[in-house]
């Protein structure tokens, strides 16, 4: 007979286990799912910045300015 907290310690792992194994078919199930879906006519990401919004460069501020 196991000591009940080696018990309780192998359950649970077990149980992590399955859960793991589940999430793993469930994320493949998604992911064939929206492959197989026709995409919506979405506009490209060039198009979704409003033309009138100037593209913007990203600088560090200089150290000790």
């Amino acid at each position: 007979m196991l000591h009940p907290t080696l018990a309780r310690a192998l359950a649970t792992a077990h149980i992590e286990d399955l859960q793991r194994a589940a999430a793993g078919r469930h994320t493949i199930r998604l992911a064939r799912h929206v492959v197989s879906k026709p995409s919506a006519k979405r506009p490209p990401i060039d198009g979704q910045r409003l033309p009138s919004a100037p593209l913007r460069e990203f600088r560090a501020p200089r150290p000790g300015a």
